[in-house]
């Protein structure tokens, strides 16, 4: 059956749902985009509408209409999250066709995974989650709610990424690390230890800039 969508956000992450929309897993009808950029309001994005802020989410509300919080970063995504959070809509998972999901995998809700990602048996992703193109999940990995991996990211088997971490392009984890929430991983960064909450850690090995 077919899924009618809002798009929250009409940066890359909501651009790239309104290009590919038929590229996924399920089938779904955009409805548009919403957007709390004013320019943005009444133009055509992709070939959808935008139809104004996110304010509107109040008239779609119970309505069988899912959402897809259509941004990368994970403390932005959470906050209006929080402020709509009490309203009624379904949240889908947006997994690519060419994506490798594992049999053992757990998915939670409002989930995206890009093309070319491979996540393996046993891996756990939370709510909100943004896997970009081309990432490698080892098993036993768990990503937490809201945070986001960047294209190319690789986690060695068993890692742990908390809630509301971003995880830069090309960044890398031996098997076993730690990330705690908040934290920030800077692009082509190799993780080697653990990772304080709130941190942010760059280069090889990963070292705190804090």
């Amino acid at each position: 059956m077919t899924k009618k969508i809002l798009i929250i956000g009409a940066g890359s992450v909501g651009k790239f749902i309104a290009f590919n929309i038929n590229q996924f897993t399920q089938s779904f009808e955009v409805l548009g985009f919403l957007d709390d950029d004013v320019t943005k309001h009444s133009t055509v994005i992709a070939g959808f509408p935008v139809l104004g802020a996110l304010e509107k989410l109040h008239e779609f509300s119970g309505k069988d209409i899912a959402l897809v919080w259509g941004i990368a970063f994970p403390t932005i995504k959470h906050q209006l999250f929080e402020q709509y959070k009490n309203l009624s809509f379904d949240f889908p998972n947006f997994i690519a066709k060419d994506a490798w999901v594992s049999e053992g995998v757990t998915i939670g809700k409002g989930c995206i995974v890009y093309p070319g990602t491979a996540i393996n048996y046993e891996c756990i992703i939370s709510d909100f989650v943004v896997i970009n193109m081309n990432c490698s999940l080892g098993h036993n990995s768990s990503v937490g709610d809201f945070s986001s991996l960047a294209p190319g990211v690789n986690l060695g088997g068993n890692t742990t990424v908390g809630k509301y971490v971003e995880l830069g392009i090309g960044s890398s984890t031996i098997q076993g690390v730690l990330i705690h929430d908040n934290a920030i991983v800077g692009g082509q960064a190799m993780v080697v230890s653990n990772v304080l909450k709130a941190d942010v850690v760059v280069g090889i090995p990963a070292k705190s800039i804090q």
